[in-house]
């Protein structure tokens, strides 16, 4: 550690790699995040602050179960890594999830997730329901399948018996709904999969796990159109949270891979909205300005306005101070 003019100030061995890491805005303290998982933060003398193991979250745990995480790729999900001035508390994203936590007890404070990408919509959900074989085979008996089965035929059996069963294609049907309800627990016990509340235009995609589907219509010659339908996981719908940041007077800002910026209050409480329509590299926020950084452009703003918009190229790291601002890149310093 340095002070401003480069003289050391001090220096200290650590225990762990540095894979990721944020110093916080007044240059009081410094988080790293190693390669297997390791949060280790340090004060502007470098004396221990905290020691954590992101692993070990339930927070995390969850997060990776719900998007199919192995625990051998935690350095490729985690994007930011962020701790507050005064120490108190610090910040972990994990693809589109942020969560604020207290350095001192290690428990979660508040989290966030960012809604799924634009264009992608969920179909189903998971279910918890199992059975003994002989529910197995009565809900067989009601799609009208038989053993061997694939996913597929359960699917098809069902989407076809659901379009004909639905509430919304017989209102006048008193015992549509009882009827709907059964085969919906039909599905559940075979596929693990809860489409309860799915409608009718959802049951017409419906798939067997909990994915994201995309449907694409393509003009073709003679009048011919061909529609695509792409089906994908949670993790590649979701909207990275590709740039986070705590700021000066207790803000926290987090920026997503489609460009949607968020301003949140120290207690986890969405303010504001931008959208830059970029990827964010980094975010910076000082008592006098909000920084937000791209592949191509530096925005410059203070309060609402946009003051300064600065043409840039691949300068991936932003270093700001009250007196101006420096663009860092592998081999020049601006």
């Amino acid at each position: 550690m340095t002070d401003a003019t480069g003289v050391p100030t001090a220096e200290r061995g650590l225990d762990w790699d540095t894979y990721r890491v944020n110093a916080n805005v007044d240059g009081s303290a410094i988080l790293f995040l190693s390669r297997d998982g390791v949060l280790h933060a340090y004060d502007h003398l470098l004396q221990p602050l905290l020691v954590a193991r992101l692993p070990d979250l339930p927070e995390y745990r969850a997060c990776a179960e719900r998007l199919g995480i192995p625990d051998e790729s935690l350095r490729n999900h985690v994007r930011c890594v962020a701790i507050y001035s005064d120490h108190t508390r610090y910040l972990v994203t994990l693809v589109d999830e942020a969560w604020c936590l207290s350095t001192s007890r290690g428990d979660v404070l508040w989290g966030l997730r960012f809604p799924t990408s634009d264009g992608w919509a969920p179909v189903t959900r998971s279910a918890d329901r199992v059975g003994p074989s002989s529910e197995v085979m009565h809900a067989l008996a009601i799609l009208g399948v038989t053993l061997p089965v694939t996913p597929q035929d359960i699917t098809h059996a069902y989407r076809s018996r659901a379009l004909e069963r639905h509430p919304d294609r017989n209102p006048g049907d008193s015992s549509a709904v009882q009827r709907m309800q059964e085969l919906n627990t039909t599905m559940a016990l075979l596929a693990g999969t809860d489409v309860s509340a799915l409608t009718v235009s959802q049951i017409e995609r419906v798939t067997m796990y909990e994915d994201l589907t995309r449907r694409q219509t393509i003009a073709g010659p003679s009048g011919v159109e061909l529609t695509i339908n792409i089906t994908v996981g949670p993790l590649h719908a979701a909207d990275w949270i590709y740039a986070a940041t705590f700021g000066e007077d207790g803000r926290v800002y987090l920026a997503s891979y489609s460009g949607r910026v968020v301003e949140v209050s120290l207690e986890g409480s969405p303010v504001r909205g931008y959208d830059i329509g970029a990827v964010p590299r980094h975010v910076a926020d000082t008592s006098h300005h909000f920084y937000l950084l791209t592949d191509t452009r530096l925005y410059v703003l203070k309060g609402d306005q946009l003051v300064a918009l600065l043409d840039v190229f691949k300068q991936g790291q932003l270093i700001v101070a009250d007196a101006g601002l420096g663009l860092l890149d592998q081999k020049s310093f601006t």
